[in-house]
């Protein structure tokens, strides 16, 4: 009895240690295994109460599973409250040992690729405080009302810095969506931007980045659309009016305080957008289209 009973200790240990292994994006392979251990505690733990063994080591299994989700959902949350306080920082960057940590949080957490430089370059921050900014023109003779959400926002006079948001002169659904989620940066500012302007202007130009606002579990992928703000405006960022809405980035948790990182995406299959980073989330990110119209540059059920 006595080694029947160690055999079933073992099994049962690398159980539970199969278990505790699975994090969110568990697979059905995994799981697979994970039920195949518990059969075989089943077969090998003796029955002292005339229970069904198979019952017993699945409902093990799922005690066990709760457990760890709950430890593992903790550490979720320590994640974010990390973020929170590193976005609650003065301008600026994190220290590199912190920039790798969160760096390899983010990655783990949205599943694509997120760095606070790319391709050697940098903004002068990745902490701040980001502001609210108006519709962008997207073609000329762009207004107000052929934008579908946020009108009261209003439209800036003139043209982004990075030029109107069209592809050979016709709008579509990719710049239809680059102008809803914008951001401002403060390109002006690099050091070397008056000197290597006509290499860091197209680098630049609709660069994907993320916003997190780990205050209130939110991202938002967008584009560099636009250049600012001017220092004397005491923030380091500035988003479209979708942005600062759907990312709440002016809640009473946030106040502007926020992340953002540049997205490393060659293929361009991260889809712009609101991503919620609140635990259990399911985050898929297939590309949506937009419709337009054929004979007219007015956004249609967008």
């Amino acid at each position: 009895m006595s080694t029947k009973i160690n055999h079933s200790a073992r099994v049962r240990k690398a159980f539970l240690d199969r278990i505790r292994s699975l994090n969110l994006r568990t697979t059905s392979q995994q799981l697979l295994a994970a039920l195949s251990l518990s059969g075989q505690i089943a077969m090998h733990q003796p029955n002292m109460q005339g229970e069904i063994p198979q019952v017993r080591a699945v409902e093990q299994m799922k005690k066990e599973a709760e457990l760890t989700s709950q430890v593992t959902q903790e550490e979720h949350q320590e994640v974010i409250a990390k973020m929170t306080g590193f976005a609650n920082r003065a301008p600026g960057h994190l220290a590199k040992e912190e920039e790798l940590y969160l760096e390899q949080q983010l990655v783990d957490m949205l599943q694509f690729e997120v760095t606070a430089e790319l391709d050697g370059h940098r903004l002068n921050h990745s902490i701040g405080v980001m502001g609210g900014e108006q519709h962008l023109m997207r073609f000329p003779g762009d207004s107000i009302t052929q934008h579908d959400a946020y009108q009261e926002a209003g439209m800036a006079p003139n043209r982004g810095a990075f030029g109107w948001f069209t592809e050979s002169g016709q709008l579509t659904p990719e710049t239809i969506l680059r102008e809803k989620y914008y951001f401002a940066v403060q390109t002006m500012y690099l050091p070397d931007w008056n000197e290597n302007y006509q290499t860091l202007k197209p680098w630049y130009k609709f660069r994907k980045m993320i916003v997190i606002n780990p205050a209130e579990e939110l991202a938002v992928v967008g584009v560099v659309g636009d250049a600012g703000p001017a220092q004397w405006v005491k923030k380091q960022f500035g988003g479209s009016p979708e942005v600062i809405r759907e990312g709440k980035i002016w809640s009473p948790k946030t106040h502007g305080r926020i992340l953002l990182f540049f997205v490393d995406d060659p293929e361009d299959k991260i889809p712009l957008g609101p991503i919620d980073l609140s635990w259990g989330a399911e985050r898929s990110f297939s590309v949506v289209g937009t419709d337009v119209g054929d004979e007219t540059v007015e956004e249609q059920d967008l």
